[in-house]
């Protein structure tokens, strides 16, 4: 599982602080060049003046940009959100104003509004005002793409929790289907065919050992899906006896695609209920697997009757629990599963991406 994301909003990368203070080193830079072509001051004189102006805004806006996000502002009525900013920004802007006339005061001297402010003072403060607003709308911008990054990753790992838990309710009920079914076989055996039985039980323990050595990997190579389709097949064929008769097999590149595992046992399961158990003349059960351009396609054919539509999508469990497993695993546009019923028997068949980051 993913590591915990976390979805306070108070975390500050030092990224964004290293851009911040670029961001006010260039205005003041700005502001410092402007001072030396319109005012005549040396460069050195220019530039700290500038950086003493807006270095204290900056700080300012940062200050306003936390307490927006302190108190939330974005979920509050726009009204309210709206003075809640405009009595913030002025308290910076007067703070600022205090600030700059203290360090006038002390660098320049006595006659510092003269020579500092004088005329000037309404354009300088309404300036000031205009790139505080700036700067506090830079930052809430950047504060609501980083909400909007946090909520994309929170749903996205609510989705994967969602999976997980679909996925672990899905094998808590494949596992005792499979589980039952071989031993509703054995049951069957004990009456008529002792020696057959023990056979079939001694199958069902090696197939039980190789399952559980694999029951919490999340993909398998289809050769190994398909070992498990020839051990379950070879138990029920001990069942049926000549009855049944049965042939898996795979492409060469096929088989080392990696898959869900159990993906086929429901169907093949499926395949003998409806396929072989009710008819009384021998029957066959076909498993196929291969590659069709960069897809993977699987197909479970009996020489049964089949079943209708309504049951595969809606009460059949067998083939309900693949559908939904398809659904979890490849999500409902990638993955695709087909009936069809022809001369032959019926046919299952599964269709999967090759190369695709399973979720």
């Amino acid at each position: 599982m993913s590591d915990p994301i976390d979805l306070s909003g108070h975390r500050r990368p030092r990224r964004r602080i290293w851009l911040a203070l670029a961001g006010w080193t260039g205005v003041a830079l700005t502001f410092g060049l402007i001072l030396r072509v319109q005012v005549g001051l040396a460069l050195p004189d220019a530039f700290v003046s500038s950086f003493a102006w807006y270095y204290p805004l900056g700080v300012l806006v940062w200050i306003a940009c936390g307490l927006d996000r302190r108190l939330e502002l974005w979920r509050r009525m726009l009204a309210r959100a709206l003075l809640t900013r405009a009595a913030i920004g002025l308290t910076a802007v007067v703070l600022w104003a205090v600030t700059i006339v203290t360090w006038s005061r002390w660098s320049v001297g006595p006659d510092y509004w003269r020579l500092v402010f004088a005329d000037a003072w309404p354009f300088q403060l309404a300036t000031t005002a205009c790139i505080y607003a700036a700067g506090v709308g830079i930052g809430l911008t950047l504060q609501n793409s980083d909400r909007e990054r946090e909520r994309q990753q929170r749903e996205l790992q609510l989705q994967v929790l969602a999976r997980e838990s679909e996925l672990t309710a899905i094998r808590a009920q494949l596992q005792p289907h499979f589980l039952f079914n071989a031993l509703n076989s054995i049951l069957a055996l004990m009456e008529h065919d002792p020696a057959g039985a023990r056979r079939m039980l001694t199958l069902l323990a090696s197939l039980l050992h190789s399952v559980f050595d694999r029951l919490d990997e999340p993909l398998v190579s289809l050769d190994r899906e398909l070992e498990t389709i020839r051990d379950y097949l070879d138990i029920e064929r001990i069942r049926f006896g000549d009855r049944m008769t049965f042939t898996v097999d795979a492409d060469g590149a096929a088989k080392h695609v990696p898959v869900p595992p159990f993906l086929l046992q429901p169907i093949v399961e499926n395949a003998v209920k409806h396929g072989i158990e009710p008819c009384a003349h021998p029957g066959s059960v076909c498993v196929a697997g291969s590659l069709d351009g960069g897809r993977l396609r699987l197909s479970v054919t009996d020489s049964g009757p089949g079943i209708d539509g309504a049951t595969l999508f809606g009460g059949g469990r067998g083939l309900a629990l693949t559908r939904r497993r398809l659904e979890t695993v490849y999500g409902t546009e990638v993955a695709t599963i087909s009936t069809n019923r022809g001369p032959d028997g019926f046919t299952v068949t599964l269709e999967i991406p090759v190369a695709l980051d399973v979720r």
